[in-house]
């Protein structure tokens, strides 16, 4: 008997250990992301300086004398130091010179992300904060989906082991919403997606990224299947930025393929672009004709949201961006007078609607 009570009481050791742990994990959890919703959890926030939240002076209010613009996008946000660049670039912009306010750019550029990316990050990243204004660019990224066949592709993304991770949790918040109020119990289920999209061989394939030319579902890219999702995405941040109550700008997307394009040439420098050592080929995303339709595609889906939604600010930056090798690097990044371009095309928007500058400046 005095061994079974022993075993029963270090088994009772054992279990109160177990939920004190717990308790503890649970209330960290919650004082780290400072958030009574577990989806933050979720979908892991970039440790950069440019998105914001590590810098101690980005406070969820805007202060007085600041123009604070939220840039959802990928690459083309980040690459050949953009976000310094651009807000110089519109700091000293008459039309914020000398309304007196000082620009501050907070880009959520990351290589390779989408546009559930982007929802995502306005969803649960900057839940609270507020911006003068959101300006939504994506256009390429998303053509890399199209790269598997259909009956494999999936419109929330998650023929990507990497949306493997994300999408299933929200999904299962969204089922369980009691048992989800528990950050413990969603961390463990974001851990055990983590583990299974890792060990699952159905989805241990990311096409076409490291090595596209020997992608044997390259051809696949001809049938285009993201634009829905696309144009789908691009309503939830819509539907967000209204219920937000902040200006959202939505872009088409520029880009820029010279005459007489092939890997061999863009490999050999031998094209029409102000090479960088952050060109990019192609052929990371797919068959150049593949991927510049479904750019295209894109494009015609935003400029079709943005005649249904008058509210929305919108600008063609695909027309807008000269098609030359003197603005881009390559398919989709820009040179310094790319970037240029690009901060005229947002301040020529700003001008359709003069309120919105005209309300930052009156902010007490």
């Amino acid at each position: 008997m005095s061994k079974l009570r022993a075993i029963a009481g270090n088994l009772l050791s054992a279990l109160i250990s177990l939920l004190v742990l717990a308790l503890l994990l649970e209330v960290g959890l919650r004082a780290v992301y400072f958030s009574a919703d577990p989806r933050v959890l979720v979908y892991p926030r970039v440790a950069n300086e440019i998105n914001g939240l590590r810098d101690p002076d980005f406070e969820r209010e805007i202060p007085p004398g600041e123009f604070r613009i939220l840039a959802l996008g990928a690459s083309a946000f980040v690459t050949r130091a953009f976000q310094p660049r651009i807000q110089q670039l519109l700091d000293e912009n008459p039309l914020f010179r000398d309304a007196g306010l000082k620009v501050r750019v907070v880009s959520t550029g990351v290589p390779a992300h989408m546009t559930f990316d982007s929802l995502w990050k306005y969803r649960y990243w900057y839940d609270g904060y507020d911006f003068d204004l959101v300006m939504f660019y994506h256009g390429i990224n998303d053509s890399r989906a199209n790269n598997y066949p259909r009956d494999v592709f999936r419109d929330d993304y998650t023929q990507f082991s990497y949306y493997q991770r994300f999408q299933p949790a929200f999904d299962w918040i969204d089922r369980h919403p009691v048992l989800s109020r528990s950050f413990l119990v969603s961390w463990v289920m974001k851990l055990a997606l983590g583990a299974k999209s890792i060990l699952a061989p159905d989805f241990q394939r990311e096409a076409p990224y490291n090595n596209p030319l020997d992608d044997p579902w390259r051809a696949e890219g001809g049938d285009l299947k993201t634009p829905p999702v696309f144009a789908k995405n691009v309503e939830a941040v819509i539907a967000l930025s209204e219920a937000r109550k902040q200006p959202l700008l939505l872009l088409t997307y520029a880009y820029y393929v010279p005459k007489g394009y092939s890997n061999e040439r863009f490999l050999a420098h031998d094209l029409d672009y102000s090479f960088a050592e952050e060109s990019v080929a192609i052929e990371v995303w797919g068959w150049s004709y593949h991927v510049q339709a479904a750019i295209e595609a894109h494009d015609a889906a935003i400029r079709k949201i943005a005649s249904e939604h008058p509210e929305v600010l919108f600008f063609d930056m695909e027309r807008f961006m000269p098609k030359d090798g003197k603005h881009f690097i390559d398919i989709c990044h820009w040179t310094d007078l790319g970037q240029e371009t690009f901060a005229q095309g947002i301040v020529d928007a700003l001008k359709t609607r003069p309120q919105i500058v005209q309300h930052a400046r009156e902010r007490p």
